[in-house]
């Protein structure tokens, strides 16, 4: 499990005040209904999309 404590500081990272904005936009994570665990942190996962949308480099080689 990856444990990620720094931020980087990439152009297409959120700051807190846009993460403040997006987060209670994605639905509720509760274990009691079901589906998988989180295994990553849901604005480090965000962070990543946004950098394969601005840079253009395949999912894959992340």
């Amino acid at each position: 499990m990856c444990v990620c404590t720094c931020k980087p500081a990439y152009s297409s990272s959120l700051t807190d005040a846009e993460w403040a904005l997006v987060e209670p936009l994605l639905p509720v994570h509760d274990p009691h209904a079901g589906g998988r665990p989180l295994k990553h942190d849901r604005l480090l996962v965000l962070d990543s999309i946004l950098y394969v949308l601005v840079s253009g480099c395949a999912w894959r080689l992340l």
